[in-house]
């Protein structure tokens, strides 16, 4: 009998959103792929990161500057 392959779903939109967590006391960049800034959030909590006030969020727009709209 043959395994059943689960169906993939396909992908949100918005499952590519890249938020960039930059340490400005170190200098150095955490990037975590989310739905929304909610599970950016719960995914750099699970890291752990101490001294929150070394940190600051930034998020990649779906169009960058000088890109058309596809």
């Amino acid at each position: 009998m043959k395994a059943k392959r689960k169906k993939q779903e396909e992908p949100i939109e918005d499952d590519h959103i890249v938020y960039v967590f930059h340490n400005t006391l170190f200098n150095f960049n955490l990037f975590v792929n989310a739905r929304n800034a909610d599970a950016a959030m719960e995914k750099f909590d699970q890291c752990c990161m101490a001294h929150r006030e070394h940190w600051k969020i930034f998020v990649e727009l779906k169009y960058q500057p000088g890109e058309e709209p596809k």
